[in-house]
């Protein structure tokens, strides 16, 4: 896994552009299509898709089966022991939702973290086990992204973007909106004001921004904004959308 995310992490701070691919099934067979298909990453959604932890193992593993994707999934909360778990499972990159504060940011980095290294997480190499690959690794973490998403995060962006460990920020678009009294899909100035603020923040405090798009469009839109952690599609969606354009074609 070191090798893995010591490539991943240098890439992005190179300042390259990361298009992922959002799984919200437990199909293992779409986890290894979206990773054969070029993705840069994968992530796996414990907060709002179908994906239980018991998943994690087999989702991951397709991930890897079939190209070189950053293993990335969203927790359900910031909590320490789900933290600790996904990375024991061998999670690359973790995404926290809701992170509302400097102190917030700091525990899902202590999450992380071993003692030597100044945070709280006890060593439980579950998947190297899984793999009879156990080895020593004090030294490794996922990366992590933390959420801004709510009025509270919004406020305190410039503080938890320059907190130790966080490695990047991703916007939540959809919570955004409520938060600035906008709706999902309807944005207004203060929706797009609030992610120049996210962006800047990020940028200013050397961090990967990324944000969550529904579709390549609008991953393109975000790109050419500054974004660089750019979900481009989903599962669910994608697959959607393809359906109904072969029916169509075919009835057509």
């Amino acid at each position: 896994m070191t090798a893995a995310i010591e490539n991943h992490r240098a890439r992005l701070r190179a300042g390259e552009i990361y298009n992922g691919l959002w799984m919200m099934s437990t199909s293992p067979e779409l986890a290894k299509a979206g990773s054969a298909a070029g993705f840069d990453y994968v992530s796996i959604d414990l907060q709002h898709g179908f994906v239980r932890p018991t998943d994690v193992l087999r989702l991951t593993d397709a991930v890897r089966a079939s190209g070189d994707a950053l293993v990335t999934a969203r927790v359900a909360a910031n909590r320490f022991t789900e933290i600790g778990a996904l990375a024991d499972a061998g999670v690359e990159a973790i995404i926290v939702p809701l992170v509302s504060s400097v102190e917030e940011a700091r525990a899902a980095v202590r999450a992380l973290d071993y003692p030597s290294r100044g945070g709280d997480r006890s060593w439980g190499p579950t998947a190297e086990i899984m793999h009879g690959a156990v080895q020593d690794t004090r030294d490794e973490r996922p990366l992590l992204f933390v959420m801004i998403e709510n009025k509270e995060g919004l406020a305190a962006v410039e503080d938890i973007c320059a907190v130790p460990g966080v490695d990047g920020v991703y916007v939540g678009p959809s919570d955004l909106a409520f938060a600035v009294g906008a709706l999902p899909g309807q944005p207004n100035e203060a929706h797009a004001e609030a992610l120049v603020r996210i962006r800047t923040a990020a940028d200013a405090a050397g961090v990967v921004p990324g944000i969550h798009c529904g579709d390549g469009e609008e991953a393109k839109l975000r790109r050419e904004q500054g974004f660089r952690f750019i979900t481009s599609a989903g599962d669910l969606g994608a697959a959607g959308r393809a359906f109904r354009e072969e029916l169509a074609a075919a009835r057509n």
